[in-house]
């Protein structure tokens, strides 16, 4: 059975007008921009470089069922990515002055290795005969 206007006359009567008040309600909605401030970028920025080698370093030690061997690969990652940030590193101040010397030799054995190759007849990788090994300005 139906029921409409007809039967019952008043029962689906709408409003003649309907007025809406936002007198005394505060504006609540957060203001939101899409932009981060520079300095908020860089430092969010240089936590991840900090914390992602580290843990796909343990992601990599559970891989291959040695803990210790995955945390340290992504510590010395952790440690390089975070002495190239230069004046803003925690590590280089500390390792800078240990490493400083050994970049000549570095750079010595990458030279001398690529020479090595190309003697024997094999393609020697274009990075090792033009590495320079430096240290970051702190």
């Amino acid at each position: 059975m139906l029921i409409s206007n007809e039967v019952r006359p008043g029962l689906f009567k709408t409003p003649e007008r309907v007025e809406i008040s936002n007198v005394g309600r505060p504006d609540r909605s957060v203001h939101l921009s899409h932009e981060m401030p520079d300095e908020t970028a860089e430092a969010s920025a240089r936590a991840l470089i900090r914390t992602v080698p580290m843990v796909y370093g343990v992601l990599i030690g559970v891989v291959l069922e040695n803990l210790p061997v995955g945390i340290a690969m992504g510590a010395v990652l952790t440690v390089a990515l975070d002495m190239r940030m230069g004046i803003r590193s925690w590590f280089l101040p500390v390792l800078g002055p240990v490493l400083a010397p050994l970049c000549p030799l570095l750079n010595g054995f990458a030279h001398g290795l690529a020479w090595l190759l190309k003697a024997v007849g094999l393609p020697a990788p274009a990075f090792l005969a033009d590495m320079r090994c430096s240290m970051p300005k702190r």
